[in-house]
């Protein structure tokens, strides 16, 4: 095993670890979308099985958006190859989304739709805990989406409660940086596929990720400063809203936990 992979092995422990991800008896639904970090995740949490002393059930998720069908077959051949029970959900979401219908940006409404089957599907099956493959890159870009797009300092969480603690996601490689996932799954030869999406690399995500790209360039603690700087926060020297934002504050924070 190389240094890499035991790196990665040890960052996506030290995330369940601290963050409190996984306990014993847990159901966990893997929301796998056949990309690098769905991927490793699955293969992560079923390697994890063999090495601690609880047991949870692990279930993969494949909501087909309907963009390329070999994708679901590849899959399939994937999920049963490493013995991991699974479900795919065949949907047009994707097709649905790009469509002249849809008067919003293609990747929202795609995105709620499938997360809206993705949390039916779990929940109807008795698999109340859902795992993405959100990367510390994606913890970091979304924080700055957040703050140039949407005016409010905030960005997606390891452990996340939905409907009431019906569901709860967590985000067990929230440590892991993109780039070395990427090198973990060409080292070890895990299969992925490019993204379908006709949108795919046109979203706002892109431009930031190639903004912090070029600040990564320049010091390669950037990256670990920012995720650090999230979870250290001196509101002393930050400026409170102003008296006419308080209320949208609150109304925005609403509309966050009724996502």
């Amino acid at each position: 095993m190389s240094y890499l992979e035991k790196e990665v092995r040890h960052l996506f422990g030290k995330a369940v670890h601290c963050y409190g991800l996984i306990e014993d008896g847990d159901h966990i639904a893997v929301a796998v979308s056949g990309g690098k970090d769905s991927i490793t995740l699955l293969t992560l949490l079923q390697e994890r099985l063999r090495h601690v002393p609880i047991h949870y059930e692990l279930r993969a998720i494949y909501v087909d958006l309907g963009f390329d069908a070999t994708i679901a077959d590849e899959l399939r051949k994937f999920f049963e190859k490493i013995d991991v029970p699974y479900d795919i959900i065949k949907t047009d979401h994707g097709i649905k989304a790009h469509s002249k219908a849809n008067l919003e940006h293609p990747c929202f409404l795609c995105s709620r739709l499938r997360r809206m089957t993705l949390f039916r599907h779990a929940w109807k099956i008795g698999f109340r805990k859902i795992a993405f493959g959100h990367n510390q890159d994606d913890f970091i870009e979304t924080f700055f989406m957040n703050i140039c797009f949407s005016g409010q300092t905030s960005s997606i969480v390891p452990k996340q409660t939905f409907f009431d603690g019906e569901i709860v996601v967590i985000r067990p490689l929230a440590l892991v940086p993109s780039h070395k996932i990427a090198r973990f799954v060409e080292q070890t030869g895990l299969p992925h596929f490019p993204n379908p999406c006709p949108s795919a690399g046109k979203s706002t995500r892109t431009h930031i990720r190639r903004f912090l790209g070029s600040l990564y360039r320049v010091n390669d603690k950037v990256r670990g400063n920012i995720f650090r700087a999230m979870s250290h926060v001196n509101l002393e020297y930050l400026p409170p809203p102003l008296e006419s934002e308080k209320k949208d504050v609150g109304n925005a924070k609403k509309d966050h936990l009724s996502d």
